[in-house]
């Protein structure tokens, strides 16, 4: 039967142990046999003990909360891939029985990350986009504090995860042109984001591979806040394109919709495809083809990795591999 009300000190003068002796026993931390350990572990099951969150922070040393930060920019906030990534990074931390503490911080500005991480709010974090020159991994570079980055910074000094971005995008576009599809417009986002880069080697390669030569006034990047897109695709469509290559599910959409108020049919009249899918494309008419990344098993390896990191293993990166390419109407 539970009891109520039993703190660290009435649980040590039950046992005749000092405070210290049950807070090392609780929290795995510091030298005590373990017969000890096992004896105060076993009466604190008995009682149905859980220390509150203070007490078990102050214990073991630590806040029990991980930074997972966020772009500052709104846009990119609300794209499906970052709530995915969100999702898979907090179901995995309960289970290390931690909270996520949401950082909003890029090359903008860090000070958010920089008072999280200064004044002790968290033990570990979780860097969810990757650009070039990076304010924040600089700043966690030089920080005693363990993280890890969610995509390929292209720096051996930092550790990552990341799925095959360039080896996929280059196996699409092989299928496309293993499907006849030899013209193609690639619409891309910012060029200080490494995914766009990863991306973008990897629909050249993909042309390489079939032997083919890659038209280069076709490659339209920095288009996510451009006001451009409309002329772009009608000068990409002037030039003959017989495919718009989209580098993420926000852009395909915008091409969509610029499409559609056209009054340009797809696959009718131009073929569509993105390298990433999501549900901002899952539902569209005409169904988009897009490739497929787990973003959610993606965050929750992140927060593993980190958490083991955080207990003094040596962690290696991590490339997953596992993506989908899924064929739709749009490139029939």
């Amino acid at each position: 039967m539970e009891k109520m009300g039993h703190t660290l000190d009435s649980i040590a003068k039950e046992l005749g142990m000092s405070k210290t002796t049950v807070s090392r026993a609780i929290s795995g931390k510091g030298r005590i046999s373990e017969e000890t350990r096992r004896k105060v572990n076993e009466y604190i099951k008995e009682i149905n003990y859980s220390p509150s969150a203070v007490a078990r922070s102050l214990a073991a040393n630590r806040t029990f909360n991980v930074g997972l930060v966020f772009p500052a920019d709104s846009a990119l906030g609300e794209m499906p891939y970052f709530q995915t990534l969100m999702t898979g990074v907090c179901d995995r931390a309960i289970d290390f029985e931690y909270d996520v503490l949401i950082i909003l911080a890029d090359n903008d500005g860090i000070l958010p990350l920089k008072h999280a991480v200064q004044n002790k709010k968290i033990d570990a974090v979780i860097v969810s986009r990757c650009e070039k020159d990076s304010k924040v991994i600089n700043f966690l570079k030089q920080s005693d504090i363990p993280y890890i980055v969610v995509g390929n910074p292209m720096d051996p000094e930092v550790p990552y995860v990341d799925h095959d971005n360039e080896g996929a995008t280059s196996r699409m576009i092989e299928t496309l042109i293993d499907a006849g599809i030899k013209k193609m417009a690639l619409i891309g986002g910012g060029e200080n984001i490494n995914v766009t880069l990863s991306r973008l080697q990897g629909f050249k390669n993909g042309f390489k591979n079939k032997g083919l030569p890659v038209d280069e006034s076709l490659i339209f990047l920095n288009m996510h806040k451009s006001v451009r897109l409309d002329s772009v695709l009608k000068e990409a469509l002037a030039e003959g394109a017989e495919c718009i290559v989209c580098m993420d599910d926000m852009l395909c959409n915008s091409v969509l919709n610029c499409l559609h108020n056209d009054g340009i049919s797809v696959p009718e009249d131009v073929k569509l495809c993105s390298f990433y899918d999501s549900n901002l494309l899952s539902t569209s008419k005409p169904s988009v083809t897009s490739l497929y990344f787990d973003a959610k098993k993606l965050g929750a390896l992140g927060l593993e990795l980190l958490m083991r990191n955080l207990d003094g293993e040596s962690i290696a990166n991590q490339t997953l591999k596992d993506f989908n390419i899924q064929m739709r109407d749009s490139t029939t």
